[in-house]
């Protein structure tokens, strides 16, 4: 805290006003009788060592040698605050037309030969909340940080963040509890808790993953704001991914899946969507009654939905057109009329509870599981092959690579480098042919539904 402060009256002579120590309020104030700065400050920083003087000052006191013994200038200089000290020695640099070759935070100056220790300042620390910081954050309605990236273009799913604040509730809050700064992390900490996120909670690498994302992201925007000095999740490493592979149905599990009689007739269409076309679960639930092109057989992908997110973009955010039977085509347009709210933007599989909405991309899987099971794949064997509704995408891929081109499938399964078209076809099958859509058609019937 400043001791003092210097002001000039309207006759251009600097009066000395002081600050009570104990309150910071200010106290008496008293002219220094000198128009010169330099000398106002000394006398000043005198009066805070020795009281106010009851006589008047007078400037030509310190002009006299003789006044001012190396003990007085000494006695002074003991008495000044660092910023003050900073300061007198600005003014004299410049009185005596020296220049500044080091920094005012250098930390010894010397004065009349006398070393003058002046104090680096130190950084006043965040007081920001981790754990309230990262809910705030990753609250796709309300954090700041999030709106600016929306409005720059920038494509965050509300499943995304609903998932990233869900890992702030649940792991980083109840590890680091409420009160623990985003200052005082330290990295062998986060590392500690990355570890045991992995070890003692039992996570996979993939999920403490995600939870170093939804830190690092938060964090690391605080530090590109300015908001904290230090970057404590700048040197997190990620944990290894199993290498399991996600396993597909065979051909002949296919066909037996394709002549079973479904309890769930909506669960079987998907399911012939999944296989034949390679659509993911949120594009079937996506698909509208304007999406189904009755002139050329397709199917326009355009969208994908969810429950947090609603009716959104692909996944790459590119459209795609696919192929389909005439057959499949009738039986999707055939479902959407059935809408009681049918139009051309209402939903295909709608849902009977609410047809303004379609089926949640889950109620696909359920169905697909339950049929698996009555083809005689029990649950303990579906989850030793890694099967999941995404598996009939991978089939389709691998089906499809085994008889045409890769840009083919490519532009079938909406990739946008083969290299990802190849990672889902590397799977096993029979034969190859050429042309797109006869290649569609011949694979699904005479691969899959002949014997």
């Amino acid at each position: 805290m400043r001791q003092f402060y210097l002001v000039k009256n309207h006759w251009g002579y600097y009066m000395a006003i002081m600050i009570d120590p104990l309150t910071g309020l200010k106290g008496a104030s008293k002219s220094t009788h000198t128009k010169d700065k330099v000398e106002a400050t000394v006398i000043a920083a005198d009066w805070v060592k020795n009281g106010l003087p009851e006589a008047k000052s007078h400037s030509r006191a310190f002009l006299n040698p003789d006044s001012v013994s190396p003990q007085k200038v000494q006695s002074i200089i003991n008495s000044l605050s660092a910023s003050d000290a900073q300061l007198m020695f600005s003014m004299l640099s410049q009185k005596m037309g020296v220049s500044v070759a080091t920094p005012l935070s250098t930390p010894v100056q010397t004065v009349a030969s006398v070393s003058v220790p002046v104090e680096k300042p130190v950084p006043k620390k965040s007081d920001i909340k981790l754990a309230e910081f990262l809910i705030n954050f990753w609250d796709y309605d309300k954090s700041e940080a999030l709106q600016r990236s929306f409005a720059k273009g920038k494509k965050l799913s509300r499943m995304h963040t609903d998932a990233m604040k869900g890992l702030a509730k649940n792991h980083w809050l109840p590890y680091f509890g409420p009160d623990k700064l985003v200052e005082d992390l330290e990295q062998d900490e986060l590392d500690d808790f990355f570890f045991y996120l992995y070890t003692v909670k039992g996570l996979s690498g993939s999920t403490v993953n995600h939870a170093i994302t939804c830190g690092s992201k938060a964090i690391g925007y605080l530090f590109d704001k300015r908001k904290i000095s230090f970057n404590p999740m700048a040197g997190a490493e990620r944990y290894g991914i199993s290498n399991e592979k996600r396993d597909i149905p065979t051909e002949s599990e296919v066909r037996s899946l394709l002549n079973l009689n479904w309890r769930n007739h909506l669960g079987k269409l998907a399911f012939e969507l999944a296989a034949y076309c390679g659509l993911r679960a949120g594009e079937i639930s996506g698909l509208r009654v304007c999406d189904l092109d009755m002139q050329a057989d397709l199917l326009h992908i355009r969208h994908s939905w969810n429950e947090k997110d609603g009716l959104k973009s692909t996944k790459n955010t590119e459209e795609r057109d696919v192929p389909v039977t005439r057959e499949l085509l009738l039986q999707l347009m055939n479902r959407a009329r059935l809408n009681p709210n049918y139009s051309d933007l209402s939903y295909v599989f709608f849902s009977n509870v609410k047809p303004e909405i379609p089926c949640r991309p889950a109620y696909y899987q359920d169905s697909f599981y339950e049929a698996l099971s009555e083809i005689g794949i029990s649950e303990e064997q579906r989850k030793e092959r890694n099967i999941v509704f995404h598996s009939l995408r991978h089939f389709c891929a691998t089906l499809l690579a085994q008889r045409t081109d890769i840009k083919n499938v490519q532009a079938i399964l909406g990739h946008k480098s083969a290299s990802m078209s190849l990672h889902y076809a590397d799977h096993e099958t029979m034969t190859q042919l050429n042309n797109m859509r006869s290649i569609m058609r011949d694979a699904w019937k005479e691969c899959i539904i002949s014997a």
